[in-house]
Parts: C-alpha cells; sequence; structure tokens
C-alpha cells in the first residue's frame, strides 16, 4: 500500500481489509467516469440516437414550440449551480460543475443551439413561485415560474418512468398538445424507456404544466399540483464505465472477492452496468436485486429489524 502511496492511519485496517469478502461499491462516479451525456432522446413522437455527436444533434427536426419548452424546462428547472465551463487546458470536452445529471442535459441544450445562461438571467429568484427539490422519494424536481405572458408554468424533470406516469398530455410531432394515455405509457415504456435502460443509460423525463393565474393552487398539496402534465420530451443519459473498471473487477474476482454495485437507477439501466463491469454475466439477472425486494428479503422479522441471517444468505448464497 506505501508503494501505491496510499496513506494508512491504522495499521490494523490492512489486516482486515486482507480478509475481506466482499465489496460492495457506488456507481456513480466510481465504477463509472461521473460525465454524463445525453446520447439519445425521444421528442415529436419519434426516437433519436447518437444525439451526442453535435451533427445528429442538428438533424433534430422539432418544432420551435417544442424546442423553447425543452431549453426553457431544462434551464430554468436545474440547481443554477450546475453549469458547464470552458474546457481545462489539453482538454476537448467542457468541465461539468455541479449536479451531473443536469450538467448532461445542459450540454443537450447547448447542442440544440440554446444558451441556458440567458434563459437564466431573466427567470431569477423574483420569477419563481415555488420549488419542489429533488429527493430520493419523488425522484424528480420541479420549478413553477411566472412567464412574460403572465402564465403561470410548472416545469418537472426526473425518473421517466415516475414523471410519465403524472402526463395526461404529450407534445405530438407538431408542438401540440395530445392525449397521453395508459395504452401509450405503455408503449413508450416497452419501445423507448426499457430499450434506453437495457443500453445502460440513465432516463429522465421533462415535462410542463400550465395553471391560470386566477386559479392557482395550494402549493403545499404537492400530489395534486405535480400532475396532469405534458411530457415534452425522454432523454437518455449515458455515464460511461471507467476503463479501469472491468480489470480491477476481474482481479478481485480472481482473488475470491465478490463485487457488488449498488445504486439507484432502473433495475435495466444497472443490470446494464454491471454486465459491463464484469460484476455479473449475462446469465445472472437473477443476482439484480431491486431496493424494494431487497428490504422485503432481508427485514423478515415482526417488528422490520434486519435479519442478519438474511443477510448472510444474500451474501453467500
Amino acid at each position: 500500500m506505501m508503494i501505491d502511496n496510499n496513506l494508512v492511519r491504522h495499521l490494523d485496517a490492512c489486516e482486515t481489509m486482507g480478509n475481506a469478502t466482499a465489496i460492495c461499491s457506488d456507481k456513480t462516479g466510481t465504477l463509472t467516469t461521473n460525465r454524463m451525456t445525453v446520447v439519445q432522446v425521444y421528442v415529436g413522437e419519434k426516437h433519436w440516437k447518437n444525439v451526442e455527436n453535435p451533427i445528429k444533434v442538428k438533424e433534430i427536426s422539432i418544432p420551435d414550440k417544442t424546442r423553447e419548452v425543452i431549453l426553457e424546462g431544462i434551464s430554468v428547472n436545474s440547481s443554477y449551480a450546475s453549469k458547464l465551463l470552458p474546457p481545462p487546458e489539453r482538454e476537448t470536452l467542457m468541465k461539468q460543475v455541479g449536479n451531473k445529471t443536469e450538467c448532461g442535459l445542459l450540454g443537450f441544450v447547448v447542442g440544440l443551439g440554446g444558451d441556458y445562461n440567458e434563459i437564466r438571467e431573466y427567470y431569477t429568484e423574483e420569477n419563481f413561485v415555488h420549488v419542489y427539490t429533488f429527493n430520493s422519494v419523488r425522484k424528480s424536481m420541479s420549478t413553477v415560474i411566472e412567464r412574460p405572458d403572465g402564465m403561470i408554468r410548472m416545469y418537472t424533470k426526473g425518473a421517466s418512468e415516475i414523471v410519465l406516469k403524472k402526463c395526461k398530455t404529450i407534445l405530438n410531432r407538431n408542438g401540440d398538445t395530445i392525449p397521453f394515455y395508459t395504452v401509450d405509457y405503455d408503449r413508450l415504456v416497452q419501445t423507448v424507456i426499457e430499450p434506453m435502460a437495457c443500453d445502460g443509460l440513465r432516463t429522465i423525463c421533462v415535462a410542463y404544466r400550465d395553471f391560470p393565474p386566477d386559479r392557482l393552487p395550494d402549493w403545499d398539496d404537492e400530489a395534486n399540483v405535480v400532475d396532469q402534465l405534458t411530457c415534452v420530451c425522454i432523454c437518455g443519459i449515458e455515464d460511461p464505465v471507467r476503463p479501469e473498471v472491468p480489470d480491477a473487477i476481474a482481479k478481485c474476482r480472481n482473488a475470491g472477492i465478490t463485487v457488488r454495485m449498488v445504486t439507484g437507477d432502473n433495475v435495466n439501466t444497472a443490470r446494464s452496468i454491471a454486465l459491463k463491469c464484469g460484476i455479473i454475466s449475462p446469465n445472472d439477472s437473477f443476482l439484480v436485486l431491486e431496493g424494494k425486494e431487497f428490504n422485503r428479503r432481508i427485514r423478515s422479522r415482526p417488528d422490520g429489524e434486519v435479519n442478519k441471517k438474511a443477510i448472510f444468505f444474500l451474501d453467500f448464497n
């Protein structure tokens, strides 16, 4: 460890680590590069791929109305601390500062020819009516603003399966609002969201809702406010696996150490990344557990306490 320039404050830690048989690793930023990029997008009733390529982005044909909603929705409904800076010396990619997922979406805004800084300069805190910050429960963020025409608009972005379920309309290829039914939801999940997730992409749905100024809701009633949305687009964001990870995991496996990945991503996205890392093999899908199922298995006691025997079973079987 000294040769590797690792600082060891407690020598007994080396002995403890030498007995490790399992490693649980976070995904984002540890197994992956934590540099998010929008590589696919569903918008205007069409699924566009390879949009990380500037030429491909310019080929996306969407109405001006839809484009304006995308640019404004992403720019406003993101932390203003998230931004893109000029690339450091000897690098070609812009530096991502703040939330990496939001930076990936801002990169898509730039690719569409938008200027998120200009939009943010116009919509200051004085224009903000209410904000529902992102958390692990709602898995979405919503920002309510007052637009120049006096209309109160709420922009929402978040996990596609969750946000899309709250959509009752969607923008079509002409930028018009059309009904969005359960059958449409099922079709998009099967033909767009699941294929994106199987490619290892994190899927984010961007939506909005308008409120008449004379009939504003109770902003504390989030369940009713963040509902009846209009879907604008679904973005597939890639976070590439670090090139050194597969080899490192192979070395762990040869040393008798089992590596497990823990992530809040869609189960199909998680499975795809685990396959790319070498954590599981194509036939090992039964080793992928969602959080709810994992908790159900380890909290088998009536009082809800963790059953250590159940954890032991999950670890070694």
